[in-house]
């Protein structure tokens, strides 16, 4: 499997939820960054930064292993550290599904929406579908290790935290 394999999945992510884009973050030491980003305009990947496991959306589902759900990223208390994001950009809402590699999280799998947004159980329990099938893409994650997830520049300094 390669790099293309894991983003056909992202994709398929965000057009199975009908979101505007989603994102594939993976664990590097305290924070998460992303490895795979489909359709997200880039103020809102520059403004919620490198997520600290534990806060918004990525870093909470990461840090209680199970879905979580910020239906409205400019009102909601617990996405404090990602507003900038939304307020520089169209995207509004988000849920993430943490991703697995032999019961340790590595990542989280979320999709993004325009609007304040809910999403539905299949919503969630499709995204922990291609969150398993990420989790077990060994060449593609099990090679890489947590110190070599590909950033680029105005990633190497987390922003938010």
């Amino acid at each position: 499997m390669d790099r293309g394999f894991i983003a056909n999945l992202v994709r398929l992510a965000a057009e199975g939820a009908r979101a505007a884009g989603s994102t594939l973050f993976l664990v590097r030491g305290e924070f998460l960054y992303p490895y795979a980003v489909y359709n997200l305009p880039d103020e809102y990947i520059r403004g919620i930064g490198g997520v600290r496991i534990g806060t918004q959306c990525c870093g909470r589902a990461v840090a209680h292993k199970r879905p979580w759900v910020v239906s409205d990223m400019l009102t909601d208390p617990l996405f404090a550290d990602g507003r900038a994001g939304a307020e520089a950009s169209p995207i509004r809402a988000g849920f993430s599904v943490p991703v697995f590699d032999e019961g340790r999280v590595i990542g989280a799998l979320a999709c993004h929406y325009e609007n304040p947004y809910t999403p539905s159980p299949w919503d969630i329990e499709r995204n922990e579908s291609f969150a398993k099938l990420i989790g077990v893409a060994p060449m593609e994650l099990r090679g890489i290790s947590p110190q070599d997830v590909p950033l680029d520049d105005t990633m190497e300094q987390p922003l938010a935290s």
